[in-house]
């Protein structure tokens, strides 16, 4: 009995013991997780505070405005995230920095600070334990190029004012004064609407008020636009920017832009409807072109002529006239076997809402002055590349001439010809930009659905572009785009929303 009350004596004292290890430690553990529940609370509430804070700074006209703007809401999601009181912490504090800490780069840093409360660890002197969080979050600037279809199909389905809203909600997205937006709008050709700059909402006229000018008409040259769309980035030349492109159309590209050869043999070719050649489903013989050369000469006769003196197949052995420089097009249906292509026209657009495309002066004597649906007399061939060295050959097989001085050329006297050199020169002007490793281009698509279209958007070939993930084509090592599709005219908003989102993410 003795030896079990001494025992029990050993045990107590162990246990008095272990009370006094054990409940400090668990006191502790306690404590510590409430300041660990705290740190972390504390610390969402910053990253939240900066990265909202990063998203507004595009918010006001001057950069003054935009700051604040950005510190006001880091204050707002901040004060939302970490509500006072948190697990009992008290003395709650943020401050909100906004630096320019790289070329082109703005980064919000929020620091924050909280007293959390102790309720074991005082046991041992401890008081308020102050907890601190950082969050940070950066913007690039960015430099953006929008090339918008303003084609007569737009007009056509009603989507020309549509996407001018969609386009000027995009514009709104961006910071003025930091951000610097472009346009090119495009039919056969292409008009610089605004060049790019970064007051694009305070200047006289603004981009947005530029947008409302436009009116829809013609054809689709989309390689042309493209192309120099990306000739505004590279004359910023800006590497350190993120520098994009957005591209939106509703239909496939039927208009290519290149230095033409004139027509100057006898050959095989569908009709135009004049002068003899009246079908354009039928294969006519059809000789040289009218074009006058330099000196006044014509394919049958010399200068001051005025009937024929050289006959088929001996023409005027003096006649050399020169390429025509400008832009064809297969409006209306670019897959059709058979029917209109047109030409010649200039490649720069009179105005942003130029009713119609114009042909070139440059037509002394060629039969496309009297009617542009007449230029298949005048062009020989369409040429492997366009006027800016991008190939018309790749995507998608071309029609050539079986035989005759032109075989193995593309022939420019159906629409599906014309169209196919259109959209394989497009696909490979894409190339090219995503190969730029300088100033790293990166392009997004916008395609617009229109069930009564004839034309409507070739998805691969907008993922192509894009360099979409989705692409058969996709390459990892080029940056990465996105193709995004509006099934109806309703829906644009919501297309252009989601680009301006993506890149307003990247700039992050």
């Amino acid at each position: 009995m003795p030896d079990n009350l001494q025992q029990r004596g050993v045990a107590l004292l162990v246990f008095t013991l272990s009370l006094v290890l054990v409940i400090p430690t668990v006191g502790l553990a306690i404590d510590a997780g409430i300041l660990y529940a705290i740190r972390a609370k504390l610390s969402a509430a910053a990253d939240a505070a900066a990265l909202a804070a990063g998203r507004s700074l595009s918010v006001g006209l001057t950069l003054a405005e935009q700051e604040a703007s950005a510190v006001n809401r880091a204050r707002a999601f901040f004060h939302a995230n970490f509500p006072d009181g948190y697990l009992g912490s008290r003395n709650k504090r943020v401050s909100i920095q906004v630096a320019e800490t790289a070329y082109r780069t703005r980064t919000v840093t929020v620091e924050a600070a909280v007293d959390a409360p102790s309720y074991f660890m005082r046991l041992l002197g401890f008081g308020m334990v102050t907890v601190r969080a950082r969050g940070q979050a950066s913007r690039r600037d960015v430099n953006v190029m929008l090339v918008l279809d303003r084609s007569g199909s737009m007009a056509n389905s009603g989507a020309c004012e549509p996407m001018k809203a969609a386009a000027r909600q995009f514009v709104s997205q961006f910071a003025n004064g930091r951000d610097r937006l472009g346009l090119i709008t495009y039919g056969v050709t292409y008009l610089l609407a605004y060049p790019p700059q970064q007051n694009f909402k305070t200047s006289s006229p603004s981009l947005e008020q530029v947008i409302s000018q436009i009116t829809c008409s013609g054809g689709t040259g989309m390689a042309q636009a493209l192309w120099q769309a990306y000739q505004q980035l590279v004359a910023i030349n800006e590497p350190g920017a993120l520098n994009l492109i957005v591209l939106f159309t509703d239909g496939l590209p039927n208009g290519i832009t290149a230095s033409f050869p004139i027509k100057t043999k006898t050959d095989t070719r569908y009709g135009y409807g004049a002068d003899g050649y009246t079908s354009t489903s039928t294969l006519y013989s059809m000789e040289p072109s009218p074009c006058l050369d330099a000196d006044g000469d014509r394919y049958d006769r010399r200068p001051g002529q005025s009937s024929s003196t050289y006959g088929p197949p001996n023409w005027n052995p003096y006649w050399s006239p020169a390429n025509k420089v400008g832009a064809i097009a297969a409006v209306g249906n670019a897959t059709a076997s058979r029917g209109y292509t047109y030409g010649i026209f200039n490649t720069t657009a009179i105005s942003i809402n130029q009713p119609n495309e114009t042909a070139i002066a440059d037509h002394n004597g060629c039969r496309f002055a009297s009617s542009v649906a007449y230029v298949r007399r005048d062009i020989a061939y369409i040429p492997d590349y366009d006027l800016y060295g991008n190939p018309t050959r790749g995507y998608t097989p071309v029609e050539v001439f079986p035989s005759g001085p032109y075989a193995g050329k593309i022939r420019p006297d159906t629409p599906s010809s014309v169209g196919k050199a259109s959209r394989n020169a497009v696909d490979n002007a894409a190339q090219r930009i995503r190969d730029d490793d300088h100033i790293n281009p990166i392009i997004y698509t916008i395609g617009l659905g229109d069930p009564t279209g004839a034309d409507p958007p070739d998805e691969v070939l907008m993922r192509r572009i894009s360099n979409d993930p989705a692409s058969p084509i996709y390459d990892p090592t080029e940056p990465p785009g996105l193709y995004v599709f509006a099934p109806d005219k309703t829906q644009l908003n919501l297309a252009f929303a989601r680009v301006a989102s993506e890149i307003l993410r990247l700039a992050q």
